[in-house]
């Protein structure tokens, strides 16, 4: 058997390749829910936001009527 055959055997054998394509494929779908979730205006940086901007007008009305 020649070292030419060889090669293209044990290339096809090898799964690593494949594994690194299934992490990429979740890791791309893990990224996508998390803009989805965090980003947009129903998102939960739209939430945190508003509820910092409640907070920041309660403090400075607490601050006007002192």
């Amino acid at each position: 058997m020649s070292f030419m055959n060889i090669i293209p055997k044990s290339f096809l054998k090898d799964q690593r390749g494949v594994s690194a394509i299934e992490y990429a494929v979740l890791a791309a779908i893990i990224v996508g829910l998390l803009v989805t979730v965090v980003g947009g205006d129903d998102g939960l940086t739209a939430v945190i936001e508003t509820t910092f901007d409640n907070i920041k007008e309660q403090i400075s009305s607490l601050n006007t009527e002192a």
